[in-house]
């Protein structure tokens, strides 16, 4: 096996680019969304099927993605599903058609999660070749990424550039930091080398119990992070009175706090290891959603949402690096599954959320999160014990 010298930080920044990609175009997608609505005269009904099809895309695409990273590599998957990305991207952004933009949706939740997966299954023969803890940095990559994105595209638009070059734009700037930054994504050779082969290798379809737990406590903190994302401009406008121009900051105060602290978590885990970085956490998440629900202040509603970031930052990307020890399964399959449970959490969290909130109110349905926080933190003390 080819090791990484630690003096040699080409890899990590290759891996930190990858991920970094995935949240540029995602957070560029997200300010498209109202022009969109407005182009093709869609209701909400109409919109959320349109945005569906992400999904579908993605899902449609988890089966494959592990074989195609160690069929080409990670480098040949990211630059192939970048490129197609940034692609899909332009043709949304043109707007000329609806059923066009709903193809493109499919493609680019499909290119989403092949680089997603490619740069988690880089990410594990990365840590496995160095001996270090680096899954956080890497994914503060791809929290890097979004505000990147979303920024960008919101300082485009305030400058009154129309959408479609608002596009060209970000493409051209996202397409040139990949060409630049991952050139040292690892090869295929690389990545079967960091690869454990399944002991039970005449039972295709078995799946080890603990790839399904960790794959669930992922659905749990995915759907956690995508109801921040839905649900918190809407949560601060009708319950605490806050201007819908200004409910934005909310989330910011969430995706800095996650990003700032991706970027230190390797250094924490190093210090507390993953069991007590998991479970303290996700006390943190709780903690942080009832600060929200419990005191009517802006201020500690703010404060809130920065407490969930801070406990949500390290526990996908520590549960990830777990998983990728559990003997028994390929670990691109490993990947694969944790990705596939844990981005239905993504799909489903916000449409149940919805559900539960017109019927019982947000309240409600933030409460039921900090309980599923609280489970994640008592699952996740017990299963990853034997790793510490």
């Amino acid at each position: 096996m080819q090791l990484i010298h630690s003096q040699n930080k080409h890899p990590l920044i290759a891996n930190r680019t990858a991920f970094m990609i995935i949240g540029c175009l995602e957070a560029a997608w997200a300010p498209l969304v109202p022009y969109v609505k407005s182009a093709f005269t869609l209701d909400e009904e109409a919109l959320g099927l349109l945005m569906l099809c992400s999904g579908v895309g993605s899902l449609l695409t988890l089966p494959v993605a592990g074989w195609l990273c160690m069929k080409f590599g990670s480098k040949a998957v990211v630059y192939f599903s970048g490129f197609l990305m940034a692609l899909a991207l332009l043709a949304i952004g043109l707007m000329v058609n609806l059923w066009l933009t709903a193809a493109m949706l499919v493609i680019f939740g499909a290119c989403t999660i092949s680089i997603d997966v490619a740069a988690n299954v880089n990410g594990v023969a990365v840590e496995q070749q160095t001996g270090r803890h680096l899954m956080s940095g890497f994914h503060g990559g791809y929290s890097l990424g979004t505000l990147l994105g979303a920024g960008a595209m919101s300082v485009l638009f305030s400058l009154g550039i129309v959408p479609v070059w608002a596009v060209v734009i970000c493409m051209v700037l996202t397409l040139v930091a990949m060409i630049a930054g991952c050139r040292d994504l690892l090869s295929k050779e690389n990545l079967k080398a960091a690869d454990h082969p399944s002991p039970r290798s005449g039972k295709r379809l078995y799946i080890p119990p603990m790839v399904i737990v960790i794959g669930l406590l992922c659905f749990i903190m995915y759907a956690s992070e995508g109801a921040v994302m839905g649900w918190s401009a809407i949560f601060v406008s009708e319950e605490r009175g806050v201007d819908i121009s200004s409910a934005g900051f909310f989330y910011t105060a969430f995706a800095v706090m996650m990003t700032v602290m991706r970027f230190l978590g390797d250094k924490i885990v190093d210090r507390l290891g993953q069991r007590r970085v998991v479970a303290f956490g996700a006390l943190s998440v709780a903690a942080g959603f009832l600060l929200v629900i419990l005191i009517p202040n802006i201020v500690t509603t703010i404060l809130g949402f920065a407490l969930i970031g801070v406990g949500a930052a390290n526990i996908v990307p520590q549960l990830v690096s777990f998983a990728s020890g559990i003997k028994g399964m390929e670990v691109h399959n490993i990947i694969s599954i944790i990705n596939a449970l844990g981005y239905s959490g993504i799909l489903l969290g916000p449409v149940i959320i919805g559900f539960v909130a017109k019927h019982h109110g947000l309240h409600t349905s933030f409460a039921g999160i900090a309980v599923f926080a609280l489970v994640v933190a008592v699952v996740s003390a017990a299963a990853l014990r034997k790793r510490d």
